[in-house]
């Protein structure tokens, strides 16, 4: 049996069309790791916790407080300072009685801060106030979890010495008090081994983000059925178990060498997509310290396990293959089983679909309910939960671990698909797999019309409905995952421009010079301050509190003057007043939101249309089409068609996903002014109303896409071969894309 090992491993990684799979499924997964760390607005990105990481590198635990604590209290004044702004530019008494009660509970501190937060030298990390907050408040929080894990092992023991004080756990030997007594003399026991000598504070989002991805899950379970389909039915397919039953090793020892075949590649994959996992987390954010007691890890801080970070790793990457292989080794036993192909890979899908659904929606706690949730599949390859957390189960009154029931379901799942496959394949009665008809009532006729019986070929047979469907929602979940949170000074403009928005009447003058005559009069001040400072006619410390009150209003003038900007062209040339922050955001002048969705557009519609052209040479067609009356012509035709409504109905996505949550925070409106109502488009030489430009700007993004899978068909018909058509359209349309992000 051994020497069949690498016989059943090879036939099936030998093939091309399983190799361009499990490639397939590595591109996704780096794929994932980057589009799913794209920080949104007022969160961290990964290159914040590597710079983190080295400014915290060398120092002692007692150096990394004291760095935490001075970060916490100079964010502190600095938020201070926003708030009082914040308040200040309400144009209400209210907000300026606000604002001094809190400089009045506060004496000093927005003097101190207010001038750091004018410069903006505060941002160490990231490059706004609201993802430094962030990313102080998630690294603050985990170390004083990690600095508190002595505290938190003391708790756990003095607990189990008070039980016998404590009238309540007296009674009932079966009951809840009777099991709450059990389970705190268990986790005493559990967590006894355990000290913080060594514990060495890391921030948890490298490990925790390399780990914690449902979908690289979902990604390897793919992969076991790809294998599973290529060891048992399609051999059942070709009529091969005839002819392999027969001879000497063709029974136990043959299925035991697919079984190791199974293993190892649950194994080598798990290995290698953690692996990438591990590299790109670990260069962003700095590295594992790999000696250090997983403990050091907030996420990790309750396992009770004495485990390293590697070990974690390893062990929990490890028993991630083993519950892939119980779970492939029972799919292969339905294989065995199955006289229909498609029948294992329906199980599959529904016990993939079944469990995580389970596990997200079952609750948490110690129940028998909740023993479904975390015993499910989905539950058993959280295996950076079972060694990195804790948790006992009441069954019967008894605590028990979830790590303890796990790896006996673990137990009972490979007993059941290694015997089970053992067993009915060498009772094997379906030697051979037909496919499932299913009844249809309104059948579907693609081959009536030509430009349906292409748009069969590309969207069914090429799967390139699937792949819209999946790009689709990749596009619009980020897109309305997407948040934004308007600043200070945003705020302040919003709330005027919403007030003065449409045709400029006298009123809307009176407030606009109002605010004008309040900016000129601080900056009468200010000069006025620092003439009686350097004549010697004031003091020195009154005069710098006015000046901060003075410097407090001016701090707004900015955003004044986007307004004078508008007021003054409408002065020379007439129109309207618009809000037009929204616009900015949703033409991508103020982010490069837009170009991110470019960019996996661009990769979406490569993909789907990269088949497009080159089936016929593959299969030896055009030679046949081109001696028709349709022709080879019409042909391409109907398939640029199609490759084009397909990538201009994707294009539309991300546009309306974005307008909706950029609406959401800024309003547009005043559809009807003149584009050149927008000071970034004051230079616009051909008039039109926004609407106009927003339907040419819609327009546009829809031709690009159109563009790109033309291009993506003409490298289908010059190349010949969809790989490489994938790879040529990489080459010359996505690659050069990215290169904006290093401008």
């Amino acid at each position: 049996m051994i020497r069949l090992i690498p016989f059943e491993f090879g036939k099936v990684w030998r093939k091309r069309s399983f190799l361009l799979a499990v490639c397939a499924l590595l591109l996704v997964h780096g794929f994932l790791l980057w589009y799913t760390t794209i920080p949104e607005e007022g969160v961290p990105p990964l290159s914040a916790y590597g710079t983190l990481q080295r400014e915290l590198l060398g120092k002692s635990e007692e150096e990394k407080g004291e760095y935490l604590e001075n970060w916490r209290e100079e964010l502190q004044g600095i938020c201070f300072v926003r708030d009082v702004l914040s308040m200040e530019s309400f144009d209400s008494e209210m907000g300026g009685s606000l604002a001094r009660q809190e400089r009045e509970a506060h004496p000093g501190l927005f003097e101190t801060y207010y001038g750091r937060y004018e410069s903006g030298d505060y941002l160490r990390f990231t490059d706004s106030l609201e993802r430094e907050t962030a990313l102080l408040e998630e690294v603050y929080e985990e170390w004083e979890q990690v600095a508190g894990y002595g505290e938190y092992l003391d708790s756990i023991q003095a607990d189990r010495e008070l039980l016998g004080g404590i009238s309540v756990f007296s009674g009932g030997k079966g009951g809840g008090d009777g099991y709450g007594r059990r389970n705190l003399l268990k986790s005493a026991e559990d967590y006894e081994g355990l000290s913080d000598e060594g514990i060495c504070f890391v921030p948890s989002r490298g490990v925790a983000g390399a780990m914690e991805n449902s979908w690289m899950d979902l990604l390897l379970f793919l992969s076991v059925l790809l294998f599973v389909g290529t060891l048992i039915t399609e051999e059942k397919e070709r009529g091969l178990f005839f002819v392999t039953r027969s001879t000497r090793r063709g029974i136990l020892p043959a299925m035991g060498a697919k079984l190791a075949a199974l293993l190892i590649h649950c194994l080598l994959l798990a290995a290698l997509f953690y692996l990438v996992s591990f590299g790109f987390f670990g260069a962003a954010t700095g590295g594992f310290p790999l000696g250090a007691p997983v403990q050091s890890l907030a996420s990790c801080l309750s396992g009770p396990l004495p485990l390293s970070i590697l070990e974690y790793l390893v062990f929990s990457v490890a028993g991630k293959a083993l519950v892939l292989f119980g779970i492939g080794s029972c799919l292969t036993a339905l294989s065995v089983r199955s006289g229909i192909a498609v029948l294992p890979f329906l199980a599959g899908v529904l016990l993939a679909g079944g469990s995580e659904l389970a596990y997200r929606l079952l609750p948490a706690g110690a129940s028998a309910l909740s023993m479904v949730k975390y015993l499910n599949p989905a539950g058993l390859l959280r295996t950076e939960e079972l060694l990195g957390g804790y948790l006992n189960f009441d069954l019967f009154g008894v605590p028990v671990s979830r790590l303890s029931l796990s790896l006996l379901v673990l137990g009972a799942v490979l007993t059941a698909g290694i015997s089970g496959s053992l067993g009915l394949f060498a009772r094997m009665k379906h030697f051979g797999a037909r496919r499932l008809r299913l009844p249809v009532l309104l059948p579907f006729k693609p081959h009536v019309g030509l430009l349906r019986h292409e748009g069969y070929k590309l969207l069914i047979m090429n799967r390139g409905l699937l792949l819209f469907l999946l790009f689709a929602i990749l596009l619009g979940a980020k897109s309305l995952g997407r948040s934004y949170t308007p600043s200070v000074t945003e705020e302040y403009y919003r709330k005027l421009m919403l007030s003065l928005e449409g045709p400029l009447t006298e009123e809307k003058e009176e407030v606009i010079g109002k605010e004008r005559k309040r900016y000129e009069d601080a900056f009468r001040t200010m000069e006025l301050l620092d003439g009686m400072v350097n004549a010697g006619e004031f003091d020195q410390a009154a005069a710098d509190a006015l000046r901060a009150q003075a410097s407090m209003t001016l701090s707004f003038y900015p955003a004044f003057e986007r307004v004078e900007t508008q007021y003054r062209r409408i002065g020379r040339e007439g129109g309207r007043l618009v809000y037009d922050t929204g616009y900015l955001y949703l033409f991508g002048l103020r982010d490069d939101s837009l170009l991110v969705d470019g960019l996996i557009l661009f990769v979406g519609i490569i993909l789907l249309v990269s088949g497009s052209a080159s089936v016929e040479d593959q299969t030896g067609a055009w030679p046949l089409l081109g001696a028709t009356r349709t022709g080879k012509r019409r042909i391409l035709i109907k398939k640029a068609v199609i490759g084009g409504i397909m990538a201009a109905a994707l294009s539309l996505v991300p546009l309306l996903c974005r307008s909706v949550r950029i609406a959401s925070a800024y309003p547009m409106g005043e559809f009807g002014a003149a584009i050149q109502s927008l000071p970034r488009f004051f230079g616009l030489p051909v008039p039109m109303p926004i609407a106009l430009f927003l339907l040419l700007f819609v327009f546009s993004q829809m031709a690009a896409a159109v563009i790109v899978a033309l291009l993506a068909l003409g490298l289908s018909l010059w190349r010949k071969n969809q790989a490489q058509t994938v790879f040529f359209g990489f080459l010359f349309l996505v690659f050069p894309l990215s290169l904006l992000f290093l401008v």
